[in-house]
């Protein structure tokens, strides 16, 4: 299929001054929009170099995306773009 399988897909993160742009196919999971998104901002999950971990969520209203395997059409629904914030968590190191 041709555009219709194809969402515009905008993802704001509040520490970029612009948000993340591109179309994605509706059958593309969370997870590889979200390994996209985090090398787009150049952002890697994990330990810092303080020793705090950070984790990053991609939200869909107010709602967190957590289960990777679900696809982007699913969120959508039939809409043809989908807005979505990333989040940063920082969990302090022991």
């Amino acid at each position: 299929m041709t555009t219709s399988e194809r969402l515009r897909v905008t993802v704001h993160y509040p520490a970029a001054g612009e948000p993340f742009k591109d179309e994605a196919d509706r059958s593309e999971t969370v997870g590889q929009l979200k390994g996209r998104v985090l090398e787009a901002f150049g952002l890697t999950e994990g330990q810092l170099p303080d020793g705090n971990v950070a984790t990053y969520t991609l939200f869909h209203q107010k709602t967190p995306l957590e289960n990777m395997a679900q696809t982007l059409g699913e969120i959508a629904g039939d809409q043809k773009v989908l807005q979505l914030k990333l989040s940063q968590q920082i969990v302090q190191g022991s």
